[in-house]
Formats: C-alpha cells, sequence, structure tokens
C-alpha cells in the first residue's frame, strides 16, 4: 500500500510540474475574461507544436502554444514571423514535428522540446462587437453584396453569439484574441 501511494505522489508532482507555468494559466484566464490586457505587452511561458491546417500569411503564421510538451490542448495560436531569423519558427512543407525549428531573439535554434517564453502584445479581434451591432441598428438597410452577409446579418449573429455567452459564461463579451509575439527567449 505505501508503494503504490509513494509511487502515485511521485507520478502526481511529475505531472505538475510538466505542466507549464502556473503563473501562465493564471494570465490566460485572466485574458479569457477582460479586456485589460488590450495592447498591453505580456508573457507567456510553454511549448510551441505546428497544427498541420495551420496557414503562413503576410510571413506569419500562428502555430500553438502548449501547456507542456505532451499534452493535446494549447493555450493560444500565438502570430510570429515566419523563417529562420531571430524570433521567428520555420516549419518545411512536409514535416515531422522533429522539423520544427524555433529561433528565440538571438538567433539561436531551438526544437520543439523547448520550453520558451513569448513575449507580445494583446489584441482581442472581438472588442467592440456590441458597438457594432448597436451602430448597425441605427442604420438598418445596407446593401447586401451578392455571396456575403449583409451588415444586419452580421449584427444578428454577434447579438445571438453575445446571448449564447452570457448563457454560459454569464458575461456576454467576446474576449477572442490574438497574440503578437515580438520576442521569443529560453524559459528557464
Amino acid at each position: 500500500m505505501k508503494k503504490v501511494f509513494l509511487f502515485t505522489l511521485i507520478v502526481s508532482a511529475m505531472m505538475m510540474t510538466a505542466c507549464g507555468d502556473g503563473a501562465t494559466e493564471k494570465l490566460v484566464k485572466k485574458l479569457n475574461s477582460s479586456y485589460d490586457y488590450d495592447g498591453k505587452e505580456v508573457t507567456l511561458t510553454g511549448y510551441l507544436t505546428y497544427p498541420s491546417g495551420a496557414m503562413i500569411m503576410g510571413g506569419k503564421t500562428t502555430p500553438t502554444l502548449r501547456h507542456s510538451n505532451w499534452q493535446k490542448s494549447g493555450f493560444i495560436s500565438p502570430e510570429i514571423n515566419f523563417g529562420k531569423e531571430p524570433n521567428s519558427i520555420w516549419v518545411p512543407d512536409k514535416f515531422r514535428l522533429e522539423d520544427i525549428e524555433i529561433y528565440d531573439a538571438t538567433g539561436q535554434k531551438h526544437g520543439i522540446n523547448a520550453k520558451l517564453n513569448l513575449k507580445g502584445t494583446v489584441r482581442y479581434t472581438h472588442k467592440d462587437w456590441e458597438k457594432a451591432t448597436i451602430a448597425q441598428e441605427e442604420k438598418p438597410g445596407k446593401m447586401k453584396i451578392f455571396g456575403t452577409k449583409s451588415a444586419d446579418e452580421k449584427a444578428e449573429e454577434a447579438k445571438k453569439a453575445a446571448e449564447e455567452r452570457k448563457k454560459k459564461t454569464g458575461d456576454p463579451n467576446d474576449y477572442t484574441f490574438e497574440l503578437f509575439v515580438n520576442e521569443i527567449s529560453v524559459a528557464k
């Protein structure tokens, strides 16, 4: 019985230390519950990996920052420069995870098993959802372009999404954000 208990304690301790930076977990919860960090610089710690469906647009890409190097769910998808320069990530067309190259601020190359600090600016992408719906209510009847949603339809969708968020969390706001990374360093 003592051996099983001791083994359980050891495994639990290993899992708790592998789960990543507790400060980062707390910060991500704050980022997902208020607009306090909009336009501010934050540092998140974790492991980068590259999902198979990620795209490269305008020289930037969005890998996934994970709690740990073995866990499947991620914190966020930060926007990082694509390439082999400092503060960037490089992935060949056809790759395995070990082919991913991450370059820190000094230009040092790291793999996906490196625990990293990502310093960047937070921008909330739907902060003004309510203002947009109110403005649309004040001037209805905009012309619709074929194949797109009208402003009225978009406003109605935003209202419904806000109602759903309020039912689930008690807060109608959409805290979807992007992190624009400007510095990568190795976490200690």
